[in-house]
């Protein structure tokens, strides 16, 4: 302070008289800051009690119906049953199908379309479908059905699971697709007929 008081006299900026008044007067005291009381926390505002939980329905209120026969959707899914029926029936008779041994026997069995067809087979194998060893089963594949010979014990399991993909089978008491001797020429004869070609008529 008394190095201001120097610089404004020698300045010219004050005089003696106002500089010893200056000096006389009390100083003022720097000012304390007060510290600040700490401000109380805010409230937390009242959460409300949780209610009793609703469960929340995602399944529609009403069960979905199942298309009407004959509709395009039914047939949709008629269509795909089906596919997924020739995928696992050919898998399965696929994984064990008896290798054909060709031969002079002849053995005869009625397809699903009620027609007679041939097998060229050793007399081995021909035995073996006569005495129930192996079977004649169906193996659908892409645009056609071919068949095949499988043991008995898989074509047992298809005819629970796919009763008509079996063809031939000889068990005791039910067999399938078996035909007597007189069947088969019954059978022979008609669609021998059904194949000739018909006759032109006679002129009169």
């Amino acid at each position: 302070m008394q190095n201001l008081r120097d610089k404004l006299l020698k300045a010219g900026l004050v005089s003696a008289d106002q500089a010893a008044e200056a000096a006389q007067a009390p100083q003022p005291r720097p000012a304390v800051q007060k510290a600040e009381a700490p401000r109380p926390p805010p409230r937390a505002r009242a959460v409300p009690a949780p209610g009793p939980l609703i469960p929340v329905r995602r399944e529609p209120l009403l069960p979905k119906l199942p298309p009407l026969p004959g509709s395009r959707e039914a047939q949709r899914l008629e269509s795909r049953k089906q596919l997924e029926q020739d995928r696992e029936v050919r898998e399965r008779v696929s994984a064990a199908t008896v290798p054909l041994v060709p031969g002079e026997r002849t053995f005869y069995f009625v397809t699903r379309k009620n027609r007679l067809r041939r097998l060229e087979l050793s007399a081995e194998q021909a035995v073996a479908l006569e005495s129930g060893v192996l079977a004649v089963v169906e193996r659908p594949e892409p645009g056609q059905i071919e068949h095949a010979l499988v043991p008995a014990a898989t074509a047992e399991a298809l005819l629970r699971d796919f009763p008509k993909v079996v063809r031939f089978l000889h068990r005791a008491g039910e067999p399938v697709g078996f035909l007597s001797e007189e069947e088969l020429q019954s059978r022979q004869v008609s669609e021998a007929e059904e194949a000739a070609p018909a006759e032109a008529p006679s002129a009169s």
